[in-house]
This record gives C-alpha cells, structure tokens and sequence, in this order.
C-alpha cells in the first residue's frame, strides 16, 4: 500500500511540465507547500495555489543566494496579505557559495519580522551557517519555523530545540550514519518531512522516491513504516496549521 504523505518542501513550480500533473493528480500526496526562492516565484508559486488549491499551499520568500539590492520587499509583504495561508521562506543564511554577510543578515531579519507581524511559518535555510544562524536566536523564538535539511549537526539540533523549531528531513539525513542517533534526540511531535524535489529528488520519479524515502527513513530510525508517516503527517498538520 502506498503511503500518503505530506512533502513540506517542495519546488513543483520547477518541475518540468510533463512531470508536475502526476504529483498533483496522485491521492498519496496530500499536501504540498511549494517553495519560493526567487523574485519570479512571487508570481509562479501563487498561480499554482490559486489553480490547485486543495492540494498546494505557498511558501514566499527570498532565499540568501538571490541577494540583490532592489528585492520587492514591498511585493513581497503584498503577496503574503493577499494570501493568509502563505508561509513565509524559504529564508536564512548561506555558506555554500560565499561567506555570509551582513547583507544576508538584513534579508533574512527582514523576512523574520515580516512572519512575526502576519503570524506566518517560515522555512529557514541555514547551509553550512550554524554560527551566522545562532545571531538570529531571538527572531527564531519569535516565530514558528522549520529547518530545512538537517543532517548530522548535534549543536544545530540542540539549537533547533532551544528555540522550539522544528526539523525537516530528507534524503540527506537518511543517508548519513548518525542518522539513529540524532533520531534519538530529536522531538517526535516536531519533524516533518520534506523531499526538497526537483533539487534532490528527481521529478521523473518523484511518487516513487518520496515513497522509498519515507521507507528508507522509518528503516534507518528503527520505526513502523505506517506509524512514522502518520506522526509526520500530523505534524505538518500542526505546523501548517490546517
């Protein structure tokens, strides 16, 4: 029996066309939040709500990586009054591709204050950044956000805990060896699962791998298959607030 599952991070609107209607057709997704990134998801992401509106919710933000120096913030705040249900990210700081500076300090309080102000969840981005992320524990604990993309990091999660985050994992936590382990600490009622599609799970196959994803996950942590999908998909529930 397939499972059904909520995807919490996923970048339908960059899935080629030929691969998106299977996902939205399919009943063992239930839920999707599409991601934004750039400038241009203000305007893909709400199309595919508005068209798909029982299936996709919309996360609108600006990722570190797409800093530039005249960013819509206005736009931005405009979209999320015009949609209550939006989440705001995917947001945070960023070391992957230069070191993080104080212009991706200010993106990232700005976004912060902006879920603070509407009530929103936010999907935080911190990649080889823990430092840079600890300066923001305060707008953390001022607001309801998830990780995205944990893997191995036990100061990361302790932080995680302390500012009463919670933890998105895919494929790069179930492939890594201290996967149990950080199992063994994290809070049940505050993981949620994400495949990060079409960046690192193939939109070819998306059903399939998030299918042998949650497998491999329940597998590795030593959890009934149908068990963990359940508390997954009631915590997305409480974190999405629907």
């Amino acid at each position: 029996m397939m499972l059904k599952f909520i995807d919490t991070h996923i970048h339908l609107q960059d899935f080629k066309p030929d691969c998106a209607p299977a996902v939205i057709d399919s009943p063992v997704a239930e839920k999707l939040v599409l991601i934004s990134s750039r400038v241009e998801d203000l305007e893909q992401v709400p199309l595919w709500v508005n068209k798909y509106s029982q299936k996709c919710m919309g996360a609108l933000g600006f990722h570190p990586w797409y800093w530039q120096p005249d960013l819509p913030m206005d736009a931005l705040y405009e979209k999320l009054k015009k949609y209550p249900k939006a989440l705001v990210g995917e947001i945070g700081v960023d070391a992957l591709r230069r070191p993080v500076d104080l212009k991706q300090h200010w993106l990232f309080s700005y976004q912060l204050k902006m879920a603070e102000e509407l009530s929103r969840p936010v999907i935080v981005h911190a990649a080889k950044a823990f430092e840079p992320l600890m300066r923001h524990e305060p707008e953390l604990k001022s607001v309801r956000y998830v990780h995205h993309g944990f893997v191995k990091n036990e100061e990361l999660l302790e932080f995680i805990n302390r500012t009463g985050g919670y933890i998105g994992l895919g494929t790069l936590f179930v492939k890594q060896e201290r996967a149990k382990e950080m199992w063994a600490k994290m809070p049940r009622q505050r993981v949620l699962f994400e495949t990060d599609a079409p960046y690192r799970v193939n939109d070819g196959s998306y059903l399939l791998s998030a299918q042998s994803q949650l497998h491999q996950l329940a597998q590795t942590v030593g959890e009934d298959v149908d068990a963990l999908c359940e508390q997954l998909n009631e915590n997305a529930r409480d974190f999405l607030d629907f």
